[in-house]
């Protein structure tokens, strides 16, 4: 029968006297100033199959704990259910029984169980609780924001400078369309996406080689928009696309320059 918490403490809990341990100790008596977090958690286990004789399992306020310890160590259910059978710290934060050794397949069927719904409504409460306390400054927080593996592949520095190239020449051949005047400029586009699939294959010794000439046609695009917004400044009659186009030409040629090389190319 799984219970909302365990009243009775264990004369062995005792937290290290380590940075770890006193953070762990202060999170816990932060909880329990919050007994309206054991409420919202019965919401995400259904009490009306529970049979009352069998194994009590992990309480609510057990469950919730370990979530937490995860998150803070940011290990797998395995390493979970390891370090809660081996430090009597993280056991006492989690409050577990004497008895009690979870293993990695009770955690995750538990854990798994509270839904974001319900993490969404403890977060609400524990930040209006530090804003009413004044010990939360709601002029600038940061969210930090569980990460996944995805399959796009890292930004490379060459990548980043022919995907400015691109952009810029797109724009520079666009120009008929906004401005009166026509620019003449020779277009990179193509050399640089060249240039960057080369440097990706190519081993270690090539790679300086091929970013130099990179970089080359980088500074020629740039030498060229730098020409282009002066004409286009000069031209009589300055439209609203005009001046839109120009102030994007900006903004963009300040990301795109060429800063030198990057040990990641």
């Amino acid at each position: 029968m799984r219970q909302t918490r365990d009243a009775q403490t264990n004369l062995f809990d005792f937290y290290a006297d380590h940075p770890m341990g006193q953070q762990l100790r202060k999170l816990s008596e932060l909880l329990d100033r919050h007994p309206i977090i054991l409420s919202l958690l019965e919401g995400d286990f259904d009490k009306k199959n529970v049979r009352e004789r069998g194994a009590r399992g992990l309480s609510l306020e057990s469950i919730f704990r370990c979530l937490l310890l995860k998150q803070i160590l940011n290990v797998s259910y395995y390493k979970l259910a390891f370090h809660l059978a081996d430090s009597q710290t993280y056991r006492t934060f989690v409050r577990l029984r004497p008895s009690c050794f979870p293993g990695k397949s009770a955690l995750q069927a538990t854990i798994r169980r509270i839904s974001p719904e319900t993490l969404e409504q403890i977060n609400r409460q524990l930040i209006l609780h530090g804003a009413h306390k004044k010990q939360l400054s709601l002029d600038s927080m940061r969210i930090d924001s569980t990460l996944v593996e995805s399959n796009i592949l890292d930004p490379r520095d060459s990548q980043l400078l022919a995907d400015g190239v691109r952009v810029l020449s797109r724009m520079m051949a666009q120009s008929a369309k906004v401005n009166d005047v026509k620019l003449r400029f020779v277009d990179q586009r193509k050399k640089s996406k060249s240039l960057v699939f080369q440097i990706f294959h190519a081993k270690e010794p090539a790679k300086s080689a091929l970013y130099s000439q990179l970089l080359a046609c980088v500074v020629l695009t740039l030498k060229q928009v730098a020409r282009a917004i002066e004409t286009v400044k000069e031209s009589a009659g300055l439209s609203l696309a005009s001046a839109e186009w120009l102030k994007g030409k900006r903004s963009f040629k300040a990301q795109v320059s060429p800063k030198g090389p990057n040990p990641k190319l």
